[in-house]
């Protein structure tokens, strides 16, 4: 064998070598895209669960406390008939109503729940943004939320006040 046949060989077990190197690199890319996928898929259905156990919480205080649920779904409370335990109660319990909200507005933003999954778990605090004390309660404890979530809290306040003004709910 001659010179020139022992480099045709050494370059052919060198592309063999590059070819292999980059299947393997292409396999190991594949299964680390994979992975990810599937840490993505645990992460998302993680705080999935978090917002079930919100909701949870959400309901039990108003099973254990049937008087608070009652406060909590009047239109019109005069904060002053209430006791202190009382009144600790419902701003506990709307305080709660937020945080939910906050939680569940963050997991839309990072993408682990759709738009639809966003509205349905705010129901609990839109349903509390018609009452006027949940409004002042909120306009105390915003400031302890995120702007984005402040923002789009106080536009379902705006939401929730043009519905009133418009000529379909004036006549119902």
């Amino acid at each position: 064998m001659t010179n020139t046949n022992w480099r045709n060989i050494a370059e052919l077990v060198g592309i063999a070598a590059i070819i292999s190197s980059l299947i393997f690199v292409g396999i190991e890319t594949r299964n680390s895209t994979k992975q990810a996928a599937l840490t993505t898929q645990a992460l998302e259905i993680s705080a999935y669960q978090e917002l079930i156990n919100n909701i949870n919480e959400l309901n039990s205080l108003e099973i254990e406390n049937p008087e608070l649920a009652a406060t909590s779904d009047k239109a019109s409370i005069n904060l002053d008939d209430l006791s202190l335990g009382e009144r600790r109660s419902l701003y506990n319990f709307l305080w709660i109503n937020w945080r939910h909200g906050d939680m569940a507005f963050f997991q839309y933003e990072k993408g682990a729940i759709d738009e639809d999954r966003l509205w349905s778990a705010l129901g609990p605090v839109r349903n509390r943004l018609q009452y006027s004390y949940a409004r002042d309660h909120w306009s105390e404890a915003q400031r302890n939320f995120v702007a984005p979530y402040r923002d789009f809290v106080n536009n379902m306040i705006a939401e929730i006040d043009d519905a009133k003004l418009s000529p379909k709910a004036q006549k119902n």
